[in-house]
């Protein structure tokens, strides 16, 4: 009879905190930034030569900020974890 795989790491508490919170913020940041984007091209910013509004550059910010930590917490949560070694 056919036993379907199941990786037990996902359920690994530890793994969940370190590696999986680190890639729901990566996905995140990179949903804010999507945002960012759509409104850039529907609100014609693009056309205008002057400074962008501090709400769109705000929402840039925070979509960076937040791939990049969350890229780093995957990355160290990896090293806690054990899968990976310097």
């Amino acid at each position: 009879m056919y036993q379907p795989y199941h990786p037990s790491i996902f359920f690994d508490p530890t793994f969940v905190a370190n590696v999986i919170a680190g890639f729901l913020i990566t996905v995140a940041g990179a949903v804010l930034l999507l945002a960012a984007a759509v409104w850039f091209v529907a609100a014609g910013e693009w056309l205008s030569a002057g400074a962008k509004p501090p709400a769109w550059r705000a929402l840039c910010a925070l979509g960076v900020a937040l791939f990049l930590g969350g890229w780093l917490w995957q990355i160290v949560g990896y090293y806690r974890v054990g899968l990976t070694v310097w």
